[in-house]
């Protein structure tokens, strides 16, 4: 869909046009469901986040100012239902710094090459890698890794020190290397 179609449908979607926002829908439901799967463990609660998010997306529509893609934006929403979800239901507390990292640790995560994933790993078997992790850490480096928040930012968003965010990053990145390797996946095979 190019720029002026997504301008004209934002218009009529604008003006309650029932047809204007089954098209948005339609051509953004699919990457707005991966999107929040990256944050839920299952896609039945991925398609509760994205109906939601899609209901203040029509709702909100009035807002978008055309500043950047509407795909970005839809996306900005979905994560947002995603995160105030996980606040809703979150029962237990983030991991906080009492555990120390190794500098040693440390030094071996930043050697881990973003790209190393998708030289050896299926999109669905990195998903399914990422979903093992601890909620906490999942969040965390789905916001900073994928969505590009600081830590600074992630902190504020999941109500935790920026500290913690880091840490939790970390550690995320670390249990994504020891799931590797336990799958027969080494660095730089």
């Amino acid at each position: 869909m190019n720029k002026e179609e997504q301008d004209r449908l934002v218009k009529a979607c604008k003006k309650n046009d029932r047809n204007a926002m089954e098209k948005i829908y339609n051509t953004f439901m699919p990457r707005m469901l991966a999107v929040s799967f990256r944050y839920c463990k299952n896609q039945s609660d991925a398609k509760d986040i994205v109906q939601e998010a899609f209901i203040k997306v029509f709702k909100n529509i009035k807002k978008y100012k055309h500043n950047g893609t509407l795909g970005s934006w839809i996306e900005r929403i979905v994560v947002n239902c995603a995160i105030d979800d996980w606040h809703k239901r979150k029962k237990t507390v983030l991991i906080d710094n009492s555990e120390l990292i190794e500098e040693g640790e440390i030094q071996e995560l930043d050697d881990f090459e973003k790209d190393h994933f998708s030289k050896q790993l299926s999109s669905d078997k990195l998903r399914t890698l990422i979903n093992e992790l601890p909620e906490q850490y999942r969040y965390v480096l789905n916001l900073y890794a994928i969505e590009g928040y600081s830590h600074k930012e992630i902190g504020k968003i999941l109500k935790i020190k920026e500290s913690t965010s880091r840490s939790n990053y970390t550690r995320a990145r670390k249990k994504l290397l020891e799931n590797m390797r336990a799958i027969g996946i080494e660095k730089y095979q």
